[in-house]
Parts: C-alpha cells; sequence; structure tokens
C-alpha cells in the first residue's frame, strides 16, 4: 500500500504522536479531576480510646481533649499531625465491655467550629448521647 519506507515510517511517526496526544488529554483529565478539595487523610494520623471522663486510655497524634460539660468532648491534634479539621474524615464508635449495651447510645462528630468548644476551627467536637439526651461515654476516635 505505502510503497515508501519512508512513507511508512513517516506513518508510524504520526501515529506515535498521536498516540502521545491522546494520552496528554486523558491525562489532563485526570490532574483536572484530581483538582478537586479532597479530605486530607493520606494515613492514620490520630487514635484515641477515650474514657467518661475525657481522660484517654491510649491516644496518638493528640494534643488536648477536653470535656466542658456533659457529653461534649473536644479534641485538638499535634501540630506535627498536619491535620485540617475541616478536611478531615475522622471516625468514632462507642466503647462497650462484655455484658455492657450500647443500645440507645450514640455518637456524633462535628468539623466545624461548635459553641461546646468555643467554636475553635482547629478542634474536632465529638457528642455523645444516650436515649436522646447528653451523656458520658467512652469511645474510640480515629483519624485516617
Amino acid at each position: 500500500m505505502f510503497k515508501t519506507i519512508r512513507t511508512r515510517r513517516g506513518l508510524v511517526g504520526a501515529a506515535a504522536a498521536l498516540g502521545v496526544l491522546a494520552a496528554g488529554v486523558v491525562g489532563g483529565v485526570a490532574i483536572a479531576d484530581d483538582s478537586t478539595v479532597k479530605a486530607k487523610a493520606p494515613h492514620a494520623q490520630a487514635s484515641a480510646l477515650v474514657n467518661t471522663d475525657g481522660s484517654r486510655l491510649y491516644s496518638k497524634g493528640i494534643k488536648s481533649l477536653t470535656k466542658p460539660r456533659t457529653g461534649n468532648y473536644c479534641v485538638t491534634f499535634d501540630d506535627a499531625t498536619g491535620i485540617v479539621v475541616d478536611r478531615s474524615t475522622p471516625v468514632a464508635t462507642l466503647y462497650g465491655q462484655e455484658g455492657s449495651s450500647t443500645s440507645g447510645r450514640s455518637i456524633l462528630l462535628a468539623t466545624y467550629p461548635t459553641d461546646a468548644c468555643g467554636r475553635a476551627a482547629d478542634t474536632l467536637t465529638v457528642f455523645t448521647t444516650a436515649n436522646n439526651a447528653m451523656s458520658d461515654s467512652p469511645f474510640f476516635l480515629f483519624v485516617p
């Protein structure tokens, strides 16, 4: 079909150039997709087992944890963790011992400033309830 080697090489080169161009376009779409704001969670940065009174049995990456009132816990993280609270994806679960029940109890997290924690932007607020009323409860906290 293409009789000279020069013509064949030219077509192969053009096809290769189009392949590189197509890869660049696809890559550009992926890069554009990555520009959206994502949670800052590159690895496990902080964790704790928090007692009912707000003391920590075990912890990592937590600067302070206070309990200003019943069922409210305020958590600030070590500066070295680089955790940005309003972009983090924390996870918490109630702690239960054998023979105890977590029925009727719940735990909620607020990654935005709350009145309970003085409206501090760098503070995670943990709320614990029992039967729809604020109640002190032990819990596990994990920030990936």
